[in-house]
């Protein structure tokens, strides 16, 4: 789901799509593994009415199974957002990030510990530098939109942080493109309430190094209840089928709060089992349409961005 957590994936979506808004997270993954790895997230945004600033805050925290790797992170964003002309906007954003990260090798076995039984008995001599180790980094974004299209480029890690104690434990800058585009079916507006019926087409490519992926998403919007349905792939990559997994989102808006299921299924086939993954958000947020709707042109200070919510 990650327009649900899209202060992640481009600092310039801060404050393009509410007043301000809070929400948390939670997946599952590689669920076929033991006690599978889980990623809990949370993330805030704040767009100041009478200027074109505005501020996020994102929280990370990742689990491995079975007690091993932990990483915990926090951002403070910035994003300033101006009017190219009267129907095309722009959006400037920079994320600072801290985190922390500690290894384990709880749950490993060695040969050393093995008796002539095959049975572990013995305590391993082998040494670990399991320390934790702390990072600085750095992430930008462009975003370009209109009142239904959205193009936005990000860089993440731009500072290459080094994130273990040998010199080579670097994290590469990753390179994201997104995009899509909302048609409308119909759409009316009453008394600050709008209502929809519009698909939303989408795709995002990510490049770190080697690696490539390509999501693309369709998504349907009929208030108050959002749908979609996506692919991942990962061209370029060798003996792997391009299609890597299949996925689908729901998600139920009720006066501002928001309740999102996100499901994901891997394709290709692998030796062993790493089972499907389950999202689960809730968010809460505030838009205020009149000023979308009632205002027009140059003077038009507050703008929305149409990518989906979930």
């Amino acid at each position: 789901m990650p327009y649900a957590h899209r202060l992640f994936l481009n600092p310039a979506f801060t404050g393009l799509l509410s007043d301000y808004s809070v929400t948390l997270g939670h997946r599952s993954q590689w669920t076929g593994v033991q006690n599978g790895f889980s990623t809990q997230w949370g993330s805030g945004e704040y767009r100041f009415r009478e200027n074109k600033n505005a501020l996020g805050a994102t929280l990370l925290n990742d689990k491995a199974p079975a007690g091993g790797y932990q990483k915990l992170q926090v951002g403070a964003l910035y994003a300033y957002h101006t009017k190219l002309r009267e129907k095309l906007d722009l959006s400037a954003g920079i994320q600072v990030g801290y985190g922390s990260q500690k290894p384990s090798a709880y749950g490993l076995v060695f040969e050393d510990q093995l008796g002539s039984d095959g049975l572990v008995n013995n305590p391993t001599a082998e040494t670990f530098n399991l320390d934790k180790t702390s990072y600085v980094t750095v992430s930008a974004g462009l975003m370009l939109f209109t009142s239904q299209f959205w193009l936005g480029v990000s860089g993440h890690h731009l500072n290459s942080p080094t994130v273990g104690e040998v010199a080579s434990s670097t994290v590469s800058p990753g390179f994201q493109l997104q995009t899509g585009y909302k048609f409308y079916v119909r759409s009316h507006f009453d008394k600050n309430h709008f209502e929809e019926i519009s698909f939303i087409p989408t795709l995002s490519y990510t490049h770190q190094r080697t690696f490539n992926r390509l999501d693309a998403t369709i998504y349907a919007n009929i208030t108050p209840v959002t749908m979609g349905l996506g692919m991942t792939m990962l061209p370029g990559t060798k003996n792997t089928p391009l299609a890597s997994t299949i996925q689908g989102i729901v998600g139920v808006t009720h006066k501002g709060f928001k309740v999102g299921y996100g499901y994901r299924h891997p394709l290709a086939s692998n030796p062993v089992a790493l089972g499907p993954s389950h999202e689960l958000v809730l968010s809460f947020e505030k838009v205020d349409y009149l000023k979308i709707f009632k205002r027009s042109g140059y003077d038009k200070k507050y703008n929305r961005i149409a990518c989906p919510a979930f």
